[in-house]
This record gives C-alpha cells, structure tokens and sequence, in this order.
C-alpha cells in the first residue's frame, strides 16, 4: 500500500522506513525498536548477552518448566496463548500473564530478566569491593607512577567531558513540517501522534546545526512552551492541546540509556547465584 509524504506529498511503499525522495522518516515503520516482541527474540537478546545456561538463572524461555524456582515463557499448545509463570520455593505456580498477546507476555519476562542481571551484577561488585584491599594505592610513589596517572586523568577528561559536550551542544526538542522531534547527541527520535508514542528517527531533512533557531524549542521538555508554538504543532484538529509526553519518559528512551550492554554478562568474573532471589512471592 502506499503512503503519502507529510513533508514533501510524495506517494511510497509503507514498508519502506523513510520517504526516498526527501528522506522524511515513514511514522507507522518502527523497526527500530530493539525491545524483544517474541520468545524467539527475548532467546537471543538472552544468548546475545551470554548469559549463563538456564538451570543457573532459573529463567526458562519457550519451555514449560515444572521444577520448583524457576521464570518462564512458553506458549500452550493446546489454547495458543501465551503464559508466564513463576515456579514457588513450594513447587507452587503463580500465574503473572495468560493470554494472546506474545509482545505484552514476553516483556513480563524481559523486564523481570533484566532486574535480576542488575541484582547479580550488584552482588558480584559488592564482593569484589569487599575483596580489595588499599595495597594497590600503597604502590604509587614513583614519579613515573604519578606522571602517568596524571596523564590518564588528562586524557580522561578530553575524552569524556569535552567530546560529550560538543556532542550534546544540539540537544534537545525541534520542530520540523509540525513534527516534534528531539536530538540526543546526533540521535532523533519523534513523537508520532497516532501512536502518541516516540520512535527512532533519521536526521531530519531539513536540520542544519549551523542553522537551529528556527526550527529549535527548547533544550529540555520544561523549557518547551507547548501551548504557545505552532498552532498545527500545539493542537489537534479539534482545537484540543495534544498531549506531547517528555521523551525522557518514553521506553524506547530509557531503553537506549540502558543499553543492552548494561546487561551482558561476563562469565569469567561474575558468578550467579539465584539462592537470593525471593521464591516465595508471587513475582
């Protein structure tokens, strides 16, 4: 089916992600989201983190596990839903999602995974502090010694203070053709009415950082005057205030400044112990 172009009128496929005439990104293709939607998918995000095998974190996807401590998500093959599950300290089971939807299913999951790497992680770097001793602190006297770590913070702070701060120089909200968007360090998103969500975006086409004033709003979302800009911005076609929400409280936001990194899992320094998690809850 095609699609009309809001910025330029030009007529495109809608499975293509932006318009191939003026690059305007396509507002219902969303491929960008990285978040698993299928058991399938939330297997490979948990083989791509290198996770420890199953029997280890107690977290078994696409299987109907029936021993005591233990999360899962499988789909029934009698009713075709989808179901997930906690198995009790008891063997008891508690029921946390039960239905059609795979996308809201696995996410229970998903995000019940990614709070326990957080607690392992926090457990494993607790003891490591625990484990270290001042000697290392003892051992730099030396002139060298001291050159170098002075070198290094240099160093440090270039890196990590001055580039960031070039980068971030653009930040905040734009509009473009009555679109919101918003630039953090060189990556859009926009905000897409329909959906009343945000979604990744491509460089608008008509962004020139040499040239923001005309197009920029406001660093932060309370900087923005939401009800005093562009009145096609501002308002829906009934003359109702649309409700923009911040970006920053967008999932697709958080899960950026979470990246998928956060959860990987090196398996030569890290142990995981799932002895400490509470089996006696519901989740």
């Amino acid at each position: 089916m095609k699609i009309k172009c809001d910025f330029c009128g030009n007529t495109y496929e809608d499975y293509l992600p932006k318009c191939p005439s003026c690059g305007a990104p396509n507002p219902s293709h969303h491929d960008g989201d990285k978040q698993p939607h299928t058991i399938e998918e939330l297997k490979k995000w948990y083989e791509d983190r290198q996770l420890p095998p199953p029997e280890t974190t107690r977290f078994f996807i696409g299987v109907d596990y029936k021993d005591p401590r233990a999360f899962g998500i499988y789909k029934d093959g009698n009713t075709g839903e989808f179901v997930v599950y906690k198995n009790k300290a008891d063997g008891s089971r508690a029921i946390r999602y039960k239905g059609n939807d795979e996308a809201y299913a696995v996410d229970e999951l998903y995000q019940k995974l990614k709070d326990e790497i957080v607690h392992q992680k926090s457990i494993n770097s607790s003891r490591k502090s625990r484990s270290k001793t001042d000697s290392k602190f003892k051992r730099i006297h030396s002139v060298v010694s001291t050159i170098a770590v002075i070198a290094f913070v240099v160093i440090f702070a270039l890196d990590g203070f001055i580039k960031p701060a070039i980068s971030r120089r653009h930040n905040g909200y734009y509009n473009y053709g009555n679109v919101v968007y918003y630039n953090d360090s060189g990556n859009w998103y926009y905000f897409d009415d329909y959906y009343d969500d945000w979604f990744y975006s491509d460089v608008p086409v008509q962004y020139d950082e040499n040239n923001t004033d005309p197009y920029f709003m406001g660093r932060t979302y309370e900087d923005v005057d939401w009800e005093s800009t562009d009145e096609d911005l501002a308002r829906n076609g009934d003359g109702s205030i649309k409700n923009i929400t911040d970006v920053e409280d967008s999932t697709l936001y958080q899960d950026d400044h979470s990246s998928d990194s956060d959860y990987d899992w090196d398996s030569d320094s890290d142990s995981w112990d799932s002895g400490g998690s509470d089996w006696d809850s519901d989740w």
